[in-house]
């Protein structure tokens, strides 16, 4: 009874074992087919002992159901998110599309207006235009004699003024050329310049030059004579600057004198024109380095310095930048002791000036040149010698003193170019001399130097020392007095309270030796006031 009572109890285990299958054939992942043959062999063979296990099983296996269901909806969620989100980009797209189709048909619309209001413009402009044709017909229909001819005037008048305001665009760059003056109707420019200078001149010792300090008048021995004193204004200056801009290249001419001719009258110091490459006329010679000439108050200069102006061909081929290159054909002057010169072939110079960094520059300069004169002492004698000169010259910033302090050199030397040197120059007869016996014409070699430094003591101030030499060997048939060599030293303060005026003074010494070794030497002060315009 009992027996069979458990035997009817048992059919809860297959119905457990069916669950099983469908939970199995649902989730697939989860029951395999070993727990489905587990589960048959359970069926076969009953353990009384594990009757309870089918329920504990089945709790497991609902959990994982219901932890899958949760699965499923989250995952149904996201894909009911993504299906909005991707309806709304929809929905945007479209009413960005709508809004475009709009804006372009805006665009349609205005562009179509605006070509309807231009074609208005275009007719209304037409119909105007013939009327004013009209009027301007009927108006020349009754026009009488007097007023086509005032007409004609006027549209004369009209070119005139047209041409003028052409020529007035076309005029010289004032900036390129401070202070000038534009020449009306043309495309040049016109500058007045120079300086009223005055200079009181005191010398302690006695000199043949009592307005400068000329070193080679000082008496050798010092002995006689009279120390003097001088107030000049000699050294005064005017000068006219044209400049104009061709086709061809740039146009210059310039003309500038003082007043150190005998009386204090008009002198000429520069005239020449320059046409491009090309100068002819009277200015300083390429032998000079006038980049190099340091800032002084004596008339005169430095005894050894090269310094001249004479008339001359000069041409200045471009090279470049840095580089710049003389050829000339100058005055040839020939000055010679004991005779007269002769001058027919014209002095050849060339130069190179190389520029370093545009704060210093070394120039090298070379002369040739034929000397001939007519001895007086032998009836007429003439006798022809060559000269040449060479000379170094430069300028170069002194930083390490202060930065617009420099320093400024030239050297020179060779056979019959004495009066390219200052003192010599000034002296004359140092090219060459005549042998009085033999009628000969013999160079004389010469060697000049100077040497100078600026030092600004501030923006108006500044102070420069110079000191310069010039030696001479002396022919044996010279006479003892000849000049043999000088020695010039020379110190000066220059004050500059404005651009236009520059107040100052030197102090010099010099001294001279001749060829029988007899010296003599003087001291000199000079003040001065300059006045630019």
């Amino acid at each position: 009874m009992n027996r069979a009572t458990q035997t009817r109890g048992t059919p809860q285990r297959p119905g457990g074992i069916l669950i099983l299958l469908c939970v199995g054939m649902c989730l697939p992942g989860i029951t395999t087919a070993q727990s489905v043959e587990a589960a048959g062999d359970r069926s076969a063979e009953p353990d009384p002992q594990t009757a309870d296990a089918p329920n504990v099983k089945l709790d497991e296996l609902m959990e994982m159901l219901k932890h899958q269901q949760a699965q499923l909806d989250a995952q149904k969620a996201q894909i009911a998110a993504q299906a909005a989100l991707i309806a709304t980009l929809q929905i945007g797209q479209a009413s960005a599309s709508k809004t475009r189709d709009q804006q372009i048909e805006q665009r349609d619309e205005q562009i179509a207006s605006q070509t309807q209001q231009i074609d208005t413009q275009r007719q209304a402009m037409q119909s105007l235009q013939q009327q004013v044709d009209q009027m301007a017909d009927a108006e020349s229909s009754a026009l009488t004699e007097q007023e086509k001819e005032m007409r004609s005037r006027l549209e004369t008048l009209e070119g005139s003024i047209k041409a003028s305001q052409e020529a007035d665009s076309s005029q010289y760059d004032a900036d390129a050329f401070p202070g000038s003056i534009a020449l009306p109707g043309t495309s040049a420019a016109l500058r007045i310049g120079g300086f009223v200078k005055m200079n009181i001149v005191e010398s302690f010792d006695p000199i043949g030059s009592k307005d400068r300090f000329i070193v080679g008048t000082i008496p050798v021995p010092n002995q006689g004579g009279q120390a003097q004193a001088a107030l000049t204004v000699s050294q005064s200056r005017l000068n006219f600057d044209l400049r104009e801009t061709t086709q061809y290249g740039p146009l210059r001419a310039f003309i500038e004198g003082d007043f150190a001719g005998d009386g204090d009258t008009f002198r000429l110091r520069h005239a020449y024109g320059q046409f491009g490459d090309i100068l002819v006329g009277k200015t300083w010679t390429a032998f000079m380095d006038s980049a190099a000439s340091p800032e002084e108050l004596d008339f005169e200069g430095i005894n050894g310095r090269i310094n001249v102006r004479q008339p001359q061909i000069r041409f200045t081929p471009q090279i470049g930048t840095e580089l710049n290159l003389i050829v000339s054909l100058e005055d040839p002057n020939a000055q010679i002791t004991g005779g007269e010169a002769i001058s027919q072939i014209p002095d050849v110079i060339a130069s190179i000036r190389r520029t370093f960094f545009e704060r210093w520059h070394v120039k090298a300069s070379a002369l040739f040149r034929t000397i001939e004169g007519t001895c007086i002492c032998l009836d007429g004698n003439q006798d022809k010698v060559t000269g040449w000169g060479l000379s170094v010259s430069g300028k170069s910033g002194l930083p390490r003193l202060g930065p617009r302090d420099n320093l400024m050199f030239q050297a020179s030397y060779g056979e019959g170019y004495g009066r390219y040197v200052n003192d010599l120059g000034t002296l004359g007869g140092m090219d060459a001399v005549f042998d009085p016996v033999t009628g000969q014409l013999k160079t004389l070699p010469v060697f000049a130097y100077y040497v100078a430094i600026q030092h600004w003591w501030d923006d108006a101030i500044r102070s420069t020392i110079i000191y310069s030499y010039v030696n001479i060997n002396n022919t044996s048939f010279q006479g003892p007095d000849a000049y043999d060599k000088t020695n010039r030293l020379g110190v000066n303060v220059i004050w500059s309270p404005t651009p236009r005026i520059d107040l100052g003074g030197e102090l010099l010494w010099g001294s001279r030796e001749n060829k029988d070794s007899q010296t003599g030497h003087a001291t000199q002060l000079q003040l001065s006031a300059k006045y630019r315009y």
